[in-house]
């Protein structure tokens, strides 16, 4: 499966991260758009016309973290998958953002492949009659 032409929505308060993560998901054919702010993403997300298929976002930045994120997606836009990325991942951590909703639970540095692999994942066909909140906890 392709990611050619699915929106996403990336958010990290690291330019240099926003900068990779955009290279590597155009390159393979994504409509990507970066917010190096997460309260700016929120406000997007909330008063845009413009859908996502998925959003990448970094946990833990200043002011909105990536939880927030989370929770708004999961309340607002239950439809739309979240990725959670992160450099100060924990096994608790990772069981509870997935628990909350998320939909895979990377850690940084990435490599292009995880990134990709953990996306096809998220767009992978589920079985008849599920949808992707109804996997079980810590299944991408």
């Amino acid at each position: 499966m392709s990611i050619r032409g699915r929106a996403i929505l990336v958010i990290d308060d690291d330019t240099a991260m926003l900068r990779a993560l955009n290279k590597v998901l155009s390159g393979e054919g994504a409509v990507v758009t970066s917010s190096f702010w997460a309260g700016e993403a929120l406000e997007h997300l909330t008063n845009s016309s413009e859908r996502f298929d998925l959003i990448i976002t970094d946990l833990r930045m200043p002011v909105v973290g990536g939880r927030t994120i989370l929770g708004a997606v999961t309340v607002a836009l239950p439809q739309v998958p979240v990725i959670i990325i992160t450099a100060f991942g924990s096994p608790e951590l990772k069981a509870e953002c997935l628990h909350t909703g998320a939909a895979a639970f990377l850690e940084k540095p990435l490599d292009t492949p995880q990134l990709l692999a953990a996306i096809e994942r998220v767009f992978a066909p589920s079985q008849p009659g599920a949808t992707r909140r109804s996997r079980p906890p810590g299944v991408v």
